[in-house]
């Protein structure tokens, strides 16, 4: 999918990848990154999870409207 996003970026369309294996998906680069702790399957949000779905949403936008280099990255945080 890195791939892809890179190819949508060059002609001109913002992208921002969601990713729940991040040593794989970093590997290819791709432009923006948002990574969840999440289960595999589940990128976006656990099923039936709509607030945790919308949070991925509105985080996405988020990367893509306010970033400023090639390879952002927006990381969910630790758990404490």
């Amino acid at each position: 999918m890195s791939l892809i996003a890179r190819g949508l970026e060059f002609a001109g369309i913002p992208t921002a990848l969601v990713s729940v294996m991040p040593p794989l998906s970093s590997a290819a680069r791709p432009p923006r990154q948002l990574i969840r702790r999440l289960n595999i399957g589940a990128t976006v949000g656990r099923p039936h999870d709509v607030d945790g779905q919308k949070e991925t949403l509105r985080r996405m936008v988020s990367l893509i409207e306010g970033a400023e280099a090639f390879g952002a990255v927006d990381k969910d945080a630790k758990p404490t």
